[in-house]
């Protein structure tokens, strides 16, 4: 990692050494400025605190692919009040217009996602995005014929299968739900089975990012759990799936726009909370 300070702007606060997670920034004397301790680089997260914290600009983190500053919103700009009502008018959405969602706009949503946390910053989420709709109804297709070697199974998950398998032949798209996209996060097969659940959390948090940021949008979505298990059970479903090398599908989402608004927030249960 590298770190270009201003000296005409650096108010040698030591804020930048400060915050850094890992404790590599030495802060700022009579001789220097802020630099990254000697022999320390490798360890750096490449988290980019110490310039998102320097109340003077005066700091750049030279790697990352963004090119200029973003001010952060201003404090208050949201109040929590419409921050809370925002969240909690979040609904998974099972019905869908048959209008595609452009290119752009998706692009506009994976811009905001990719700010979304992960463990250590590794960012190793990556996206494959089924913009086709002919192709969603492909893999809802094989994913019910999926559903149906299982519905003749002794699996727990049997009895569900069957009623799904029922209401497909009856009309209803079970799966996708006329969802007119599928989003899939992927991550590298290595690092998955080298680390498992520490990393695969991370995919959770990005399409939970993408399910919020996507509201905004006029866009709804819904976790597509039973894709999900069908592409780890069925190969041909996989093949069909055609991932780029080396990479495992670790969690799935349908997205387009809703055919139906909610009206009110249904109610949930309190919190349950045990304090310390």
């Amino acid at each position: 990692m590298n770190i270009n300070v201003d000296s005409d702007l650096c108010s040698q606060c030591g804020v930048c050494s400060k915050v850094c997670p890992m404790g590599i920034i030495d802060p700022a004397d009579e001789v220097q400025l802020p630099r990254v301790h000697e022999g320390m680089d490798a360890v750096c997260l490449s988290c980019g605190h110490c310039e998102a914290f320097c109340p003077s600009g005066a700091l750049t983190f030279t790697d990352m692919g963004d090119k200029t500053h973003e001010s952060v919103i201003s404090k208050g700009a949201i109040s929590p009040e419409n921050l809370g009502l925002f969240l909690k008018s979040r609904r998974s959405i099972r019905t869908y217009k048959p209008t595609e969602v452009p290119y752009a706009t998706i692009e506009s949503i994976l811009d905001i996602v990719r700010y979304a946390p992960s463990g250590g910053n590794s960012q190793l989420v990556e996206w494959l995005v089924i913009h086709d709709p002919r192709v969603v109804r492909n893999i809802a297709e094989q994913t019910i014929d999926w559903e149906r070697e299982v519905a003749k199974s002794s699996l727990p998950m049997a009895p569900r299968a069957s009623a799904m398998v029922a209401a497909w032949d009856k009309g209803t798209d079970v799966i996708c739900r006329g969802a007119p996209h599928i989003i899939l996060a992927l991550m590298a097969e290595d690092k998955v089975m080298a680390m498992g659940d520490v990393i695969t959390g991370d995919a959770i948090i990005a399409l939970t990012h993408f399910e919020i940021a996507a509201q905004a949008f006029g866009i709804g979505a819904c976790w597509a759990r039973v894709l999900l298990i069908a592409s780890q059970n069925r190969s041909s479903l996989l093949e069909y799936l055609n991932l780029p090398e080396g990479r495992r599908i670790v969690n799935a989402m349908l997205f387009g726009y809703p055919q139906y608004a909610p009206q009110f927030i249904p109610r949930r249960n309190p919190p349950h909370v045990t304090w310390r």
